[in-house]
């Protein structure tokens, strides 16, 4: 993964104005912090990590503005685990990913079928931490991934709700345009499918299929949801956030 510094080199243009405002605000202080409107209940790294999955390496952040696209993810493991279990199998992803040679659980946050939402990633709550993909990552990005295998079944009403209201949330936060058929550019910083340099434009919200040719996440009843109503959904979830 890129330092920030070699990420806005990649980037080898003039901010948009779009990434002023969000300078200008992160700044200023005036970027949503945690626990404002619109922040839905999340439940920290440390609820289900404790002392038992330490963090490998340092992990760079995003710079401020750099946040362009939200990422859909599914963990494609299994749809009938019980609510107290939600913790070990966040553990068990941990212990995976670090086992790939990542420094910690790849995704930022997470949502269970129960509607609950967790922490991912050290540090995500407080910051655009980057995080680790399969195929590589190109950058730009924040991921959410439902926990459960949704190449068949689609995630639960709840699970809807609560990925609606994280991304809008997260939206809010990075000053990105959730308008249906909003689009955002890039160059990308490498991964299976956008080679390094290679120019990027990509809906605002999306599938991480359409980041890496090499997976299908997040599943194709998940995929089919995510593209025909995320975007609305969650600009009228944000619709009279102060």
């Amino acid at each position: 993964m890129c330092s920030e510094a070699s990420g806005r080199r990649l980037l080898g243009a003039p901010l948009s104005r779009r990434a002023v405002l969000a300078s200008v605000l992160a700044s200023t202080g005036l970027l949503p912090p945690a626990g404002t409107s619109g922040r839905p209940a999340i439940r920290p790294r440390s609820a289900w990590a404790g002392a038992t999955c330490p963090v490998r390496a340092a992990m760079p952040s995003e710079a401020p503005g750099n946040v362009r696209v939200l990422l859909v993810h599914h963990s494609e493991t299994g749809n009938s685990y019980g609510s107290m279990q939600v913790p070990a199998i966040l553990r068990s992803f941990y212990r995976y990913h670090v086992g790939k040679g990542w420094p910690d659980i790849a995704y930022n946050f997470l949502v269970d079928r129960y509607g609950g939402i967790w922490e991912g990633r050290a540090g995500s709550l407080a910051q655009p931490v980057m995080p680790s993909a399969t195929g590589g990552s190109q950058g730009y990005s924040q991921i959410a991934c439902w926990v459960g295998n949704h190449r068949a079944t689609a995630p639960t009403a709840a699970a809807q709700r609560s990925m609606i209201s994280l991304l809008a949330w997260l939206a809010k936060r990075y000053v990105i345009d959730t308008a249906p058929g909003a689009t955002t550019s890039f160059v990308s910083r490498g991964s299976s499918k956008w080679p390094r340099r290679a120019p990027v434009t990509t809906r605002t919200i999306e599938g991480h299929r359409s980041m890496s040719s090499t997976t299908d996440c997040p599943g194709d009843a998940a995929y089919a949801i995510v593209k025909r109503t995320f975007q609305r959904d969650v600009s009228r979830a944000m619709t009279g956030w102060t």
